[in-house]
């Protein structure tokens, strides 16, 4: 195959990766969308001169009455910052910037009933951010049913784990 060949169907894919991002954005419902676009805000607030965008999901979204858990994977791209039209989703932008890093960011209900947004690049959030055990909601660990333990001390037959 032709180098020139090559590129161009690597320019095209890229594109069409890219142009993946807008559209599940546009698809996703109305309420993950504004916790999506708090993320947008805080992230554009911190990082880069250029505009910060959304990539995708990095969890499937929790959204209750009573709770939210809503974790994206946000991108630099090659667009400049333009406060004119603000830092939600931007259907222009959607070209990731080469070397750029990305970005991890958590919008969650906190244990006290406030709101947590928390955004970092994708490797700091993997070596552990300890603000982020402040969500009401977690997508790993904690209680379920095959975990608890009777009242009292008797073995009961069919609980795992209750003893």
């Amino acid at each position: 195959m032709s180098a020139v060949l090559k590129l161009l169907l690597l320019s095209a894919v890229t594109l069409l990766v890219s142009a993946q991002g807008s559209e599940n954005y546009q698809n996703l419902s109305e309420s993950i969308r504004i916790h999506i676009d708090k993320a947008l805000d805080k992230a554009n607030e911190y990082f880069t001169n250029h505009y910060v965008a959304y990539e995708s999901l990095l969890s499937k979204p929790t959204i209750t009455a009573d709770d939210f858990y809503v974790n994206v994977r946000l991108m630099v791209t090659t667009c400049k910052k333009d406060k004119e039209k603000g830092y939600g989703h931007r259907v222009e932008c959607v070209t990731q910037k080469p070397k750029t890093p990305w970005i991890d960011c958590l919008v969650c209900k906190k244990e006290n009933g406030g709101e947590l947004i928390d955004c970092a690049r994708q490797v700091d959030v993997r070596s552990g951010r300890d603000i982020r055990k402040h969500c009401a909601y977690r997508t790993h660990g904690g209680a379920t049913v095959l975990s608890q333990k009777s009242g009292n001390s008797k073995q009961e037959l069919g609980c795992l784990g209750c003893v």
